[in-house]
């Protein structure tokens, strides 16, 4: 009976110690340094209206899901309407207001931006977006970072 309490207890503190540690500040920083890398790439890709550029950084995977201004997709359906959303553009001009990382755990950042964006339409009139609203989950797969849900207000 003895043998099985003490091994009882010796599990319990293996299982213990074994609990995913918090991250350090270092390691979030790290994190954070790579997911910035992706987003940067979004807005460039964004900006020069290069739509397979902008959806290279979506993961391809079955929990993707995105919502564009109140209509959901999932990762075929969004990668298919970039290019007519992009074509809408002739040129376009991004202002970041605010960002915020939010390191979830080590292979996840929940990003989330309020921005100001000058769209050159395809007739050559502009349309400013003053509220322009980004909350994107990046997962991170094979040690990229990827958006695994793109949620996008306009």
């Amino acid at each position: 009976m003895k043998t099985k309490l003490l091994i009882l207890i010796v599990l319990l503190l293996f299982a213990c110690n074994n609990a995913e540690k918090p991250l350090t500040e270092a390691e979030k920083e790290k994190n954070i340094a790579e997911a910035k890398n992706v987003i940067s790439t979004i807005y460039q890709a964004a900006e020069s209206n290069d739509a397979v550029k902008l959806t290279s950084t979506f993961l391809d995977s079955p929990d993707f899901v995105s919502l564009i201004n109140g209509e959901f997709g999932n990762y075929e359906e969004t990668v298919k309407k970039y290019p007519s959303l992009m074509g809408e553009y002739k040129a376009q001009k991004a202002t970041i207001l605010t960002e915020k990382y939010t390191v979830l755990d080590d292979s996840t950042i929940l990003y989330s931006s309020k921005s100001k964006w000058e769209c050159k339409l395809q007739n050559d009139s502009i349309a400013v977006y003053d509220n322009c609203g980004f909350l994107l989950l990046l997962k991170k797969s094979d040690k990229d970072w990827k958006v695994l849900s793109w949620t996008e207000t306009y």
